[in-house]
């Protein structure tokens, strides 16, 4: 069975752009055409379970804003006459589906069809334009930029579109990589390794399932920084790690301590000890940290000393923090 992406260029592919070369022909190669965004098939991580609200074939098209106040509005009345129903029933087999699904919240309106190019970036990234400086690309939370690149492009004749995905997609330049890691492993050592033993001899339980809900976060924030991707939002979270080529087996101990009472509290300590301790590894192995001390704090101190730019370097270790 095909998942929502596969769905969706198909779905273009036989309905999207002969509508573009019938009525648009004069603009067709100004418009770009994919899926990309917030849901679930963008990711590629939709199943059955994601066809309950808001599924139904789609797909976005991206033009400059100026092109979109000329024909925006003819663009998008043609494109919510495309023949939904008839392309399920052509392809029943496939797509699983006899229908679009019965809730439809009206989200679904602001994540496909016409959008132009600038109002997706800002969306996401809170830019209209790819990122060019360090507090560019700082501005924006992994979880957006991750929206703004998942997916896939099906057609970009003029390439606008592609050429600011590129750059997001292209990743972090390696300081502000480093910059954010030092961030994230700093707070994971202050929460995980300091501050929730402190919770628990204080028998304070709520402070001490904050310091390891927040230690889970920043643990996972560093191990998408280390394989070079952006952390989605926290529901495809664990479901994105099983992809990781590095530090894969922080994964499960990772899910083990989410999963743990306060009443199994040193089992948790000492398993916060052995995903630090494999973080550390990794530090090591790459030459950011000597690896001398086993506090994740320290280490993101040596992570920083690493950073070539000497402003960035000069920062405070929290700057940059998912």
């Amino acid at each position: 069975m095909w998942n929502g992406l596969k769905i969706s260029e198909v779905f273009f592919e036989e309905y999207g752009m002969p509508m573009l070369e019938k009525h648009f022909s004069e603009y067709k190669d100004e418009i770009a055409a994919g899926l990309a965004g917030q849901t679930s098939e963008c990711f590629g991580y939709d199943d059955y379970i994601s066809r309950d609200h808001d599924y139904a074939p789609g797909f976005c098209l991206w033009l400059p804003e100026e092109l979109k106040k000329k024909i925006g509005s003819d663009l998008q009345k043609a494109y919510d006459e495309l023949p939904v129903e008839d392309f399920i029933i052509n392809h029943r087999a496939d797509v699983g589906m006899s229908g679009p699904s019965n809730i439809m919240t009206g989200a679904r309106s602001k994540r496909v069809g016409v959008h132009s190019i600038e109002e997706f970036f800002y969306e996401h990234t809170g830019m209209t334009h790819a990122p060019v400086t360090t507090e560019d690309w700082l501005l924006t939370p992994q979880m957006h930029i991750a929206e703004a690149v998942n997916g896939k492009v099906f057609r970009d004749i003029s390439g606008e579109f592609t050429a600011i995905r590129n750059v997001w997609a292209g990743y972090y330049p390696a300081d502000i990589k480093k910059k954010k890691v030092a961030a994230d492993l700093a707070m994971a050592g202050k929460t995980g390794q300091f501050n929730y033993l402190r919770s628990v001899k204080r028998d304070d339980i709520g402070a001490a399932y904050c310091c390891v809900t927040e230690f889970i976060y920043k643990i996972s924030a560093a191990l998408f920084l280390l394989n070079g991707r952006y952390m989605p939002y926290y529901k495809w979270r664990f479901r994105a790690m099983k992809e990781f080529t590095t530090l894969n087996s922080v994964v499960e101990p990772l899910l083990q301590l989410s999963q743990m009472s306060e009443e199994m509290s040193s089992d948790k300590i000492r398993l916060i000890e052995d995903i630090s301790g494999m973080v550390i590894k990794e530090l090591v192995g790459r030459g950011w940290s000597s690896g001398h001390s086993d506090y994740l704090l320290d280490n993101a101190k040596l992570v920083m000393k690493t950073i070539s730019d000497s402003e960035i370097a000069s920062w405070n270790i929290f700057v940059g923090e998912d």
